[in-house]
């Protein structure tokens, strides 16, 4: 039986600007920041502790505007590393993202303190390995760029994110463009489970442009599928895929807004495949 270990963490973050100063900012733009450190938070937890960390977070306004103090409690089946916490990871995923100007991270090297990373030949800052597994997430840079998107007002400079025992991180208003996705705004970012009915198929196993139904009577819609495994077995034809074949998945939607409202959806991870049924 494996023994439970319990974790308490803290962080905080605060929007600096005229607009947070006289509360005249969006509280849902707030709120979406605040929804965006909840994933980050998550992710970190699982790149730290493994992917069964039972995480609660807390979120308690500060005195002034626009501060947030965040409790954070994780309850995790392996030990911890002396020199790893998913608070500082979390920071170490923020600073990553901004020194990478919002790219993907590739790994040229690994030292004991971390993972040694490089734009250049003469920069080679070192980063904890699993900020730079999550920073490869690809839920990652859409997250960070809801995370920032208040940068986008009038009257907001900077966002400070502030673990326990790390460097201070900040974004200001120019640094917002390493972050910013290009897709709009984003109002809502949910993962739920479904059945859905796979319409039009990759059987090359290429990610994208999946055509899927939620049934009789139901919306049709076209999305990208991030399962690899998957994919890779639709494409090495472990997996036959035949008219009326269903799945159980786990499907992220996403509302970005720039000048009209649009959805997208991807199939995040298939949980059940279910042949189509057969008339007697």
């Amino acid at each position: 039986m494996s023994k439970h270990y319990s974790t308490q963490e803290h962080f905080s973050i605060s929007f600096e600007g005229q607009a947070i100063e006289q509360h005249k900012i969006s509280a849902s733009a707030l709120a979406q920041s605040l929804l965006a450190l909840d994933w980050l938070a998550r992710s970190a937890a699982e790149a730290v502790y493994g992917r069964n960390a039972e995480t609660d977070i807390q979120v308690k306004g500060e005195a002034r505007p626009g501060a947030f103090s965040i409790d954070m409690a994780v309850r995790h089946d392996a030990s911890i590393a002396a020199n790893a916490s998913a608070a500082a990871t979390l920071g170490q995923v923020i600073a990553l993202g901004k020194w990478a100007s919002g790219k993907k991270i590739r790994e040229v090297g690994i030292e004991e303190t971390g993972a040694s990373l490089s734009k250049t030949r003469s920069e080679t800052p070192i980063f904890n390995q699993c900020a730079v597994t999550v920073c490869n997430n690809t839920c990652t840079l859409d997250q960070l760029s809801r995370l920032t998107q208040s940068l986008d007002m009038d009257g907001a400079d900077s966002v400070k994110f502030v673990a326990d025992m790390s460097d201070p991180q900040v974004i200001t208003r120019q640094d917002r463009v390493y972050f910013r996705q290009e897709e709009g705004l984003v109002l809502t970012d949910n993962e739920a489970e479904s059945i859905l009915e796979i319409v039009g198929a990759k059987l090359n196993g290429s990610p994208k442009d999946w055509t899927f139904s939620e049934g009789e009577n139901g919306m049709e819609f076209v999305a990208n599928v991030e399962d690899e495994d998957f994919l890779a077995a639709v494409r090495d034809r472990k997996i036959v895929l035949e008219n009326g074949t269903n799945i159980r998945a786990i499907v992220r939607t996403i509302q970005r807004k720039k000048v009209r409202t649009r959805t997208d959806r991807t199939i995040v991870e298939v949980k059940e495949l279910f042949p189509p049924d057969r008339e007697e």
